[in-house]
């Protein structure tokens, strides 16, 4: 662990309760459904720029694809873009995960 980042509980027991807490939150019962539905609704604007965000990365990155099997770019090239793109997209699906639970998982 970098002795520059802090430390994070550790603690079996909590660590356990969190993510029980987390997993109840990505229950697809009836329950749930009802809860994305309202927070969507709430947060209609902010859901369909993340969209359109995903939606453009997943664009790039099937082009980005297109142009390594052309051999338009080089595999350096490819490797940096690529996962610079798949670094992105992950913090978008955070985002929407994040919409999604109420809370701040990361």
């Amino acid at each position: 662990m970098d002795d520059e980042q802090p430390k994070k509980n550790s603690d079996p027991k909590q660590l356990k309760k969190s993510l029980d807490d987390v997993i109840e939150k990505l229950d697809q019962g009836t329950d749930s459904s009802q809860s994305w539905g309202a927070t969507m609704s709430s947060n209609r604007k902010r859901w369909e720029e993340l969209k359109a965000e995903i939606q453009k990365r997943q664009r790039e990155l099937k082009e980005l694809v297109r142009r390594k099997r052309a051999g338009e770019i080089g595999q350096d090239e490819f490797d940096a873009k690529y996962h610079r793109l798949q670094d992105e997209l992950t913090e978008l699906e955070f985002e929407v995960y994040n919409m999604r639970l109420g809370t701040r998982v990361s």
